[in-house]
C-alpha cells in the first residue's frame, strides 16, 4: 500500500489506512509497509487523529509503536471539529539554517523552494535561523577555511544580493547562533543590515518570534543544544518548559537539521531541515544532516485553534548536492 501524502486525505482514505494498519506494530515497520518516511507516518498518525480514528504513536524501550485503541477509551477525548470549507486558511512556506557564506551551501536547493513557493502562490515564507554561517573565530579554527565571506559586510552583501527574490513573496526570519557570532565578534545586528536594504526580508528577532496567521499564534525558534537520538525529545522539551499560559498553536524550529511533524500537549510542531551540506564539523560530530524545506496548511476557527494542520515536506537526498555550489549558483529572480 503506497501513499501520496502531498495533499489532505479524505475521511474514506483515512478509514481504509486506519483498517490496513495492525493493532501494534513499531514505526519502522509502518513507514516501510506504506512506503513513506517516518516522519511522515507522524504526520499520517496526526490525520487519522483528525478523522478521530483511536490510535497513537508511543515510545517504548526506544522504539516508536504505532497503536490501534478500542474506541470507547479516545471518545472521552474526543474533540468536534468544524468542516474545513469553514475555517479560516493560511498557507506559509518555511525553510532555514541555509548557512550562506558558507562552503558547503546549497543555494541551488533554495532557490528550488522558493520556485515551489512562487508555483503554489505562497506568499509568506518563514526563515528560522542561521540565515548565514557566520564566524567562530577561535572557537571553531577550521571554520574559516569552509568559507568564503569574512566579516559582517561581506556576509550582508552576499545576503543582499544572492538570496531568492520573488516578487510578491516577503520573508520574514529570526537569527540563530551562526547570524549571532557576527553581533559577538563585533556588535553587528546582521538581521537590520539585510532588513534596511531588503524590504522584501523582513527580520523578527534573535533566536525566537512569535507571528499572528489569521488569529493562529506560531513560534518560529532558533534554540541551542545538541538533538537527541528521538527527534521528538528535543520539541517535547521545547513545550513542556512553555507556561500554559503562553503557549503557541504551533512551533516551528530550526537548528537542529532534522525533519519532523508532531502534536504535543495540543501544540503543532514541525522540526524544519536545513538547506546546506553536512559540514565537517557536523561530520566529525556524527551530527546526521537532512536538506529540505516545509509548506503548511493551516485550517483555524474563529478563535484562533486549529482545526486542521497540513504540513507539507519537501526533502532533497545526496544525488541533489551540488560540488562547488557557491561558485556556480546564481541568484533566483522572477518578477511578475
Amino acid at each position: 500500500m503506497k501513499l501520496n501524502l502531498t495533499r489532505m486525505i479524505t475521511y474514506e482514505e483515512a478509514k481504509k489506512i486506519y483498517s490496513y494498519l495492525k493493532k501494534e506494530e513499531k514505526l519502522l515497520d509502518v513507514s516501510k509497509r506504506l512506503e513513506i518516511s517516518n516522519d511522515e507516518v507522524f504526520g499520517l498518525i496526526e490525520l487519522l487523529q483528525h478523522f478521530d480514528f483511536p490510535i497513537t504513536i508511543e515510545e517504548e524501550f526506544g522504539h516508536f509503536i504505532v497503536k490501534k485503541h478500542r474506541k470507547q477509551m479516545a471518545s472521552k477525548h474526543k474533540k468536534v471539529k468544524i468542516p474545513m470549507e469553514e475555517c479560516t486558511k493560511s498557507t506559509v512556506g518555511i525553510v532555514g539554517d541555509t548557512h550562506l557564506g558558507s562552503k558547503d551551501q546549497q543555494l541551488h536547493m533554495l532557490n528550488n523552494a522558493y520556485r515551489y513557493f512562487y508555483a503554489h502562490e505562497i506568499d509568506k515564507v518563514y526563515h528560522v535561523g542561521d540565515v548565514i554561517d557566520g564566524d567562530y573565530g577561535e572557537k571553531r579554527k577550521l571554520q574559516i577555511y569552509n568559507r568564503f565571506c569574512n566579516g559582517a559586510d561581506e556576509f550582508a552583501d552576499y545576503v543582499v544580493d544572492m538570496y531568492p527574490y520573488v516578487e510578491g513573496i516577503t520573508t520574514e526570519f529570526i537569527q540563530g547562533s551562526h547570524d549571532e557570532s557576527l553581533k559577538q565578534n563585533g556588535g553587528v545586528t546582521l538581521g537590520r543590515m539585510i532588513t534596511q536594504r531588503r524590504k522584501d526580508m523582513i527580520y523578527l528577532g534573535q533566536d525566537h518570534a512569535d507571528v499572528m496567521l489569521n488569529g493562529v499564534k506560531m513560534r518560529i525558534r532558533h534554540p541551542g543544544g545538541g538533538v537527541s537520538k528521538y527527534r521528538s525529545r528535543s520539541p517535547q522539551n521545547t513545550v513542556d518548559a512553555m507556561a500554559p499560559g503562553n503557549k503557541p498553536k504551533a512551533l516551528v524550529e530550526g537548528h537542529y537539521h532534522k525533519s519532523l511533524y508532531l502534536e504535543y500537549r495540543n501544540v503543532h510542531v514541525i522540526l524544519n531541515p536545513a538547506l546546506c551540506y553536512q559540514s565537517q564539523y557536523m561530520e566529525k560530530k556524527d551530527i546526521s544532516n537532512i536538506m529540505g524545506f516545509y509548506d503548511v496548511d493551516i485550517y483555524s476557527d474563529e478563535k484562533g485553534d486549529i482545526q486542521y494542520f497540513v504540513p507539507r515536506e519537501h526533502l532533497f537526498d545526496e544525488s541533489q548536492i551540488k560540488t562547488d555550489d557557491w561558485r556556480k549558483t546564481k541568484r533566483l529572480v522572477i518578477r511578475h
